[in-house]
């Protein structure tokens, strides 16, 4: 019995020092923070702004890889399938929480195989339209759209249930056409190629103030502070539409816990920059949190977004 509690004992002592040993020593080589979206959109760009702020709160380099595709599902599993020693973490999306539920289906279910450490942001989606469409507003897209049922194409990074979630809660049908990321969405309705796009409100609004791009509506329950004057279905009589999506950040499941306080710890203290503050201006929320808080937003969405299959089964894509 001695013998045993002895042993206990020192198994104790090991994996306590070796805890303190990683929150002391983590990191010691460059960070890779693998995104899952192409260049140029939105949460590529806040992604890479945090990658440099968690860099000088680490002291090490947070070097930024793209890995688009499938609705997320690359980027998320290269992360769960990695070594879980901090040193490849996710820079993802709400739509992790749709997927596995929607599809396409991921070949892992990255909300039980990621490990959460902080949100960064929350932002409602907007849609902006060619500056040659007719329709300048919510009430004239649903009523363009219910005339001509799938004419008019919308742009997007990859946002089909949004999409279909719009279409069914607004009585409409819409020609998706998905893009790796939001930028070549933005690009082909500037171009004409697709006549609206959907996105988050920093990708769209330089397009907005500068005149290629038309407002036409702010999918939350509330107008914008960013740009105020653009309407919201709710006052298009569609008042149950929101579609607002989150940033966080996580790392593979198994990850040292001393090793994500310290990702938490510095995530936190690097959202406090003025650089990142400035984003909600273009209609972010910078919004950090704890990791276990984090588990909790995805958990609530996994459920949120269960219980809209069950009442709209057609919007589950086919296994």
């Amino acid at each position: 019995m001695g013998n045993s509690l002895r042993v206990l004992g020192a198994a104790m002592s090991i994996a306590c020092t070796s805890s303190a040993f990683a929150a002391t020593e983590y990191p010691s080589r460059p960070v890779r923070l693998i995104v899952p979206y192409a260049v140029g959109g939105t949460t590529d760009l806040v992604a890479r702004q945090y990658a440099e702020l968690l860099g000088r709160e680490l002291k090490q380099t947070v070097v930024v890889e793209n890995k688009p595709g499938a609705s997320t599902n690359i980027g998320n599993k290269l992360v769960a399938d990695a070594d879980p020693d901090g040193y490849t973490l996710l820079y993802s999306t709400g739509q992790m929480t749709q997927t596995v539920t929607f599809g396409p289906f991921p070949a892992i279910d990255p909300t039980v195989a990621l490990a959460p450490i902080s949100l960064v942001l929350t932002s409602p989606q907007m849609i902006a339209g060619n500056k040659d469409q007719e329709f300048s507003s919510p009430e004239e897209l649903i009523r363009a759209a219910k005339a001509k049922p799938r004419a008019i194409s919308i742009a997007s990074a990859q946002l089909q249930l949004y999409v279909n979630v719009l279409g069914s809660q607004a009585g409409i049908e819409l020609l998706h056409i998905p893009y790796k990321g939001g930028a070549p969405a933005v690009t082909d309705t500037i171009g004409g190629r697709t006549n609206i796009v959907m996105g988050q409100p920093p990708v769209l609004l330089p397009f907005i103030r500068n005149g290629v791009l038309k407002p036409i509506a702010v999918l939350s329950k509330e107008r914008i502070s960013a740009m105020p004057e653009v309407k919201t279905f709710a006052e298009a009589g569609v008042p149950t539409l929101e579609l607002v999506t989150w940033n966080g950040v996580f790392a593979p499941k198994g990850t040292p816990p001393a090793v994500i306080d310290r990702l938490s710890e510095a995530t936190r203290a690097a959202l406090t920059d003025p650089s990142l503050v400035r984003l909600e201006g273009d209609g972010l929320t910078i919004q950090s949190s704890t990791p276990s808080q984090l588990a909790e937003r995805v958990a609530r969405d996994v459920r949120s977004w269960k219980q809209l299959a069950t009442e709209h089964p057609e919007l589950v894509q086919p296994r």
